[in-house]
Formats: structure tokens, sequence, C-alpha cells
């Protein structure tokens, strides 16, 4: 199960359980409730690619298990 450490307000660090950065999520404002956007760590490229936008932090933790 990945984990998510908050680095600061509304921005979360993603892990796998062995400590390899797997990404982050970022709140985002959105009308009517906040938004997270996920986004993987590719280390070949030393970038980053969205994993995509959810209405709940727990689905877009669950999204790096892929």
């Amino acid at each position: 199960m990945p984990n998510a450490l908050s680095i600061r307000p509304g921005y979360w660090r993603v892990t796998s359980p062995d400590g390899r950065v797997l990404g982050n999520i970022e709140a985002v404002g959105a009308e009517g409730g906040a938004e997270y956007r996920a986004s993987r760590f590719r280390p070949a490229a030393l970038a980053y690619a969205p994993l995509g936008s959810f209405t709940d932090l727990a689905v877009a933790i669950d999204a790096f298990r892929s």
C-alpha cells in the first residue's frame, strides 16, 4: 500500500512501503470542493507524469498501486 506524507498543507509525497518515491498529490481548489491531482515520478526521465484528478484523497493515494 502506498504511503502519503504531508510535505506542506495541500501537498503530499507518495512513497512505496520500501521508501521509494512514487510521486506526489496536490490539493487544488475546485468548485464544490477540493480536487486532488496525482502525478507519478518517472525516474528515467527525471519528470512527473499526471495520473489524474480525484475528489477523494484516499482514492488518489490508491492510484499509485498500479
